[in-house]
């Protein structure tokens, strides 16, 4: 059956009959059906554009979601990508200042040597100016020695050619 309009209910007419119904009546009820029709199509073409619009609605809900998730899921790669790479800079960074430690480290380490090695040829030009010094203090007491031997002879000598002489 086809799809009824309210007009075409309301100018639908019927063979007459002798003992029919109350045209009056089935005109009257016809207007009743025709406009209960007529509001559920109404009812029908309204909620037919409330679901267009929540279609609509729904269709850029979905679209915005699927933008959002696209969003998260970038900020979630960049936020990896910077913690990534600032560990790896951290890294380097720790690297280089172990280099550097190690750098500073050989040479104070180069240093030490290096005053070790000057304190010891110290220590040794010491001992030899000591044993120098010793040395020259042990001459200079046999000159004393020496000396004091002479007047000691020198003075029975003086003393002798003294009396003599008298």
């Amino acid at each position: 059956m086809e799809s009824l309009t309210p007009l075409e209910i309301q100018k639908q007419t019927f063979s007459r009959e002798l003992k029919g119904f109350s045209r009056d009546e089935v005109r009257g009820y016809l207007a009743l059906v025709a406009e209960e029709i007529e509001r559920l199509v109404k009812d029908v073409d309204r909620l037919s554009r409330e679901n267009a619009m929540q279609r609509d609605e729904l269709d850029d809900h979905s679209q915005r979601e699927r933008i959002l998730k696209d969003t998260l899921l970038s900020a979630q790669k960049v936020s990896e990508d910077v913690r990534a790479n600032a560990h790896k800079e951290a890294e380097l960074i720790v690297k280089d200042a172990e280099l550097v430690a190690e750098r500073i480290v050989a040479q104070a380490m180069a240093r030490v040597a290096d005053i070790e090695k000057a304190i010891q040829e110290l220590k040794i030009e010491r001992t030899g100016v000591r044993n120098r010094l010793q040395s020259t203090l042990d001459i200079l007491q046999q000159m004393i020695d020496l000396d004091a031997d002479q007047e000691s002879v020198e003075q029975p000598l003086t003393a002798l050619f003294r009396k003599r002489s008298e």
